[in-house]
Parts: C-alpha cells; sequence; structure tokens
C-alpha cells in the first residue's frame, strides 16, 4: 500500500468562528483564542483571568467581562469556591452566554451535593500524539502544544493502573504517526491496561498490524462507500482515503485480525448510505462491533451546521433496520445526548480536559506530569455517571 506523507496538526478551533474587528491581543481577542493550542493550559488562563480582574476592576458591571471571568474560572482547574465566584458574576447577567453556564453550575452544585469523596476513574481516553494524516470536520478533540516522552508515558500509565483504571483509548490525531506507540501499548498491557487504540488507519501496515497483537481493539474509520461521502466529513489530501481505509479492513481480515471496531460518523452527508456501509463492514471476519457517531456540533459554524447536522431518530431508524438484516452484529450509536462530559481525557502534553457540549466548553481539571489520578478524579466539574457510559474498549462479540 502507497500512502503519500500527510501529516498535520488539524485546525483547532475552527478559524471561521472568529470576531476578526478585536483587535489582536486584547482580552476579547485572547478569550477567543484561548482554546489554540498554544493557550490551552493554565499558564496562559492564569495570566488571562488577572487581566480581566483588573479591567473588571475599573468597569465591574462591564457584562462581557464578568462572563469570560466566569468561564475562566470554571475552565481552569476549578474549585467549588471558584464555582460560587463564577455564579456571582454570571448573576443577573445579560450575556448570552449567562444561562447556559449557570445551568452549568447547577450540574456541578447537584453533583457535589449527591457525592460522598472522589470517584473512581475506570476508562480512560488518552489524545496521545496530535498529528493526523487527515482534518476530520468538527473535530472535537482538544488539541494543545507539548508531546510527552515515552518516559513520561510509563510515568502516566503506571499512574492510571495503580489508581485503578481498566480500560485505555489511545487516539489522538493519530497515535500511529507517534514512533513511540507499539512500546506504550507493550508497557501498558504488562500493567495490567486493557488497551484500544484509535487510529484512522491511513499508516497500518502487515507489519504495523503484527506489533499491535495484544489490543483490546483497534478502532478503524469508514464514514462513506465512495470518495464524496467519505470526504463530506474526513478530509485529507489523498483523492484516494475511501480506499485506503478499506484496504486496512482488508489486511485486518486477511490477517485474521479479529478485534476490529468500526467508527461512523454519520450527518447529514451520509446518512443515505449507513445500509451500504453495514454491508461493507458487517460480513467482515475481522469487525466485532460497529459504532455509530451522531455528528457533534461543537466545534462548528453555522453553515457546518447546516451541512452536517443530523438529529438521532432517523440514525436510530436506519440503524433498526440494518439489525433486521444482520441481527447478530454489536451496533452501537453513540448520540450527542449521552455524550458530554463523558470523557476523562489525557492530552499528548499530559493535561487532563473534560468537555461538554457547547464549542468553548473544555475544561482543564489536572496534569498527569504533575498531580495523581485521585486528585483529578475529585474535581468538581467531572461527572461520573456520565463517564461511566463510556462503551469497554473489548468488544462484547
Amino acid at each position: 500500500m502507497t500512502r503519500l506523507d500527510i501529516s498535520i496538526l488539524p485546525p483547532h478551533p475552527p478559524s471561521a468562528g472568529y470576531n476578526r474587528a478585536h483587535a489582536r491581543g486584547s482580552i476579547a481577542d485572547d478569550f477567543q483564542r484561548r482554546l489554540e493550542p498554544a493557550n490551552f493550559n493554565p499558564v496562559f488562563f492564569t495570566a488571562l483571568t488577572g487581566r480581566i480582574e483588573q479591567a473588571l476592576a475599573a468597569a465591574p458591571q462591564d457584562p462581557d467581562l464578568r462572563y469570560q471571568l466566569a468561564f475562566l474560572l470554571l475552565q481552569n482547574n476549578t474549585t467549588l469556591a471558584l464555582v460560587e465566584q463564577a455564579a456571582e458574576h454570571l448573576a443577573c447577567n445579560p450575556h448570552p452566554g449567562s444561562e447556559r453556564l449557570l445551568t452549568f453550575i447547577d450540574g456541578i452544585r447537584h453533583r457535589a451535593s449527591a457525592t460522598a469523596g472522589p470517584g473512581q476513574v475506570r476508562r480512560v481516553n488518552w489524545s496521545i500524539n496530535n498529528r493526523c494524516p487527515m482534518a476530520c470536520r468538527g473535530c472535537y478533540n482538544a488539541f494543545v502544544d507539548g508531546q510527552i516522552t515515552f518516559r513520561q508515558a510509563t510515568t502516566i500509565v503506571d499512574k492510571l493502573a495503580d489508581h485503578g483504571v481498566t480500560d485505555v483509548v489511545l487516539a489522538g490525531g493519530d497515535p500511529l504517526l507517534w514512533r513511540p506507540i507499539f512500546d506504550v501499548i507493550d508497557y501498558a498491557v504488562d500493567a495490567g491496561l486493557k488497551v484500544a487504540l484509535d487510529t484512522t488507519g491511513y499508516t497500518l501496515t502487515a507489519d504495523r498490524l503484527a506489533r499491535l497483537g495484544r489490543l483490546a481493539s483497534l478502532r478503524l474509520p469508514l464514514d462513506g462507500t465512495t470518495p464524496a461521502i467519505q470526504r463530506a466529513f474526513r478530509r485529507s489530501k489523498d483523492p484516494n482515503l475511501t480506499q485506503a481505509l478499506n484496504e486496512s479492513l482488508d489486511l485486518c481480515d486477511r490477517s485474521e485480525f479479529h478485534k476490529v471496531r468500526v467508527h461512523t460518523v454519520a450527518s447529514k452527508t451520509n446518512i443515505h448510505d449507513l445500509a451500504a456501509i453495514a454491508d461493507n463492514v458487517l460480513p467482515r471476519p475481522s469487525v466485532r462491533q460497529w459504532v455509530i457517531f451522531q455528528w457533534w456540533d461543537r466545534r462548528a459554524t453555522d453553515a457546518l451546521r447546516e451541512e452536517l447536522r443530523i438529529d438521532a431518530e432517523p440514525i436510530r431508524a436506519k440503524i433498526t433496520k440494518i439489525k433486521e438484516k444482520y441481527p447478530d452484529a454489536d451496533v452501537i450509536l453513540a448520540d450527542t445526548a449521552v455524550r458530554e462530559f463523558l470523557n476523562w481525557m489525557v492530552l499528548s502534553s499530559g493535561q487532563v480536559v473534560t468537555f461538554g457540549s457547547g464549542s468553548e466548553e473544555e475544561f482543564i481539571i489536572g496534569d498527569l506530569l504533575l498531580d495523581d489520578v485521585e486528585t483529578i478524579a475529585s474535581h468538581p466539574i467531572l461527572d461520573h455517571r456520565a463517564m461511566s457510559r463510556g462503551v469497554p474498549v473489548t468488544p462484547r462479540r
């Protein structure tokens, strides 16, 4: 298989959503740029918080400044005390985002009153490498600058295993573009973890597949049966992307690697193609599970929402028909209604985040190079009930 040399840092967040009228370096501009990879860290957030607090001293009733400060207090390793400070800045605040954040705060308060002690983290998503051979439209992974070393990765694995984590999903970007990934997998399996690898499959070869035999599951994407349908969501410089993804599935079939979980992102552009995708993937001996993700518009512009957004019900109807044809197949719908705060996600720098449904709702909750898992697991923003809904890394069938 010949592959183009493609390795990019996917755009994050979409620049089309920026207000170009803000002066570069102003509070308003830095606030809207705070999720960019170079800025999404406690140092930048703390400095921006200080600037906003200073500006509020001169204009204490400014609704935009109060909203921005409240958001930062929630996003940057918050505590229950900081949550209450954020609530004060949002009370009677006419900013259009205030109501959403107050609803979010109510959820934090409810969880805090109903929970005794820190929760147990069982399943971890680890975006271990940012580089990727494609750019998915509306990709919701949180990207940061910084890449841990193999030795730092083993330190993180030890912390996860000591805490009692059982399932780890190594993702990205594409982890197969990170040279130490095979050694990290072996180290994690030796530590007693069940490990899944979420890859584009673009660089998968027979030699690489042979080194992945200890995985609990290998996740490969397929979003369409034609290049046009595939490209509507998952884009790359390779015009033969659909062929490349199918070749990876063919390789797994030939190698009798029967641990594949296919991922499909269902949107308005491929809902009509789900039955054909089913006919492609479900008869394959290597495929044990098919997960269909409702396209999530966390980072989308209005134009992209209009193009791709779809309700869950039409997807369920298609899945019902598919299950009638393939009654023994393990087909799962991951709709957006149950994905909020599902993830306890480690980033490529070791930073840990979780996220809600909104475009800016990415919350720093710790750093595994500095903190233990128990400390991060006690973070008030976490919803452990939501986290428990994650699909185990080992397919049932």
